[in-house]
């Protein structure tokens, strides 16, 4: 999760610092996050109790307020690291990205809109909405995990 640097001590001999890469990190937040929402959302459709709902709307929120920084040190990293290489696998990493935050972000504004964030509302159409949003979400996560871990992070 860091690269070895190699820098000068005061002492002139070479040190070996880390860098640590952000990005590795904050990209498990938003995975956890939808997944915990969508669990969440599954337990409040069979079971009902609103407790359920308003776990799936803090944790929806939460992975998208943590995916927006994902993003961006992704994009950093793969300038930096990978110097904006073109392969397959980083054309569907942004992509999916891109699309879990063009999906989250108006899930979220409309869930607390016009729903709001304590209504409980599980024979509503908007509930099947939000599941659907919430299966989307997660398959992307599922699928940022597969090709982020094909990546080699030495």
């Amino acid at each position: 999760m860091t690269d070895p640097v190699n820098t000068a001590s005061p002492s002139g001999v070479p040190a070996l610092h880390r860098r640590m890469h952000w990005h590795v990190y904050l990209t498990h937040f938003p995975i956890s996050l939808f997944g915990t929402a969508f669990g969440f959302q599954i337990l409040h459709l069979f079971m009902a109790p609103v407790c359920f709902e308003l776990a799936t709307n803090v944790a929806l929120l939460g992975g998208t307020v943590m995916l927006m920084p994902t993003i961006l040190t992704g994009w950093s990293e793969w300038k930096k690291r990978y110097h904006g290489a073109k392969g397959l696998i980083f054309r569907r990493k942004i992509l999916t990205a891109y699309g879990m935050a063009a999906l989250s972000l108006p899930l979220v504004i409309w869930r607390i809109a016009a729903l709001g964030i304590f209504e409980e509302a599980p024979e509503s159409p908007g509930h099947w909405i939000y599941l659907a949003g919430n299966t989307c979400l997660i398959l992307g996560a599922i699928i940022e995990g597969y090709y982020g871990g094909r990546l080699n992070h030495r």
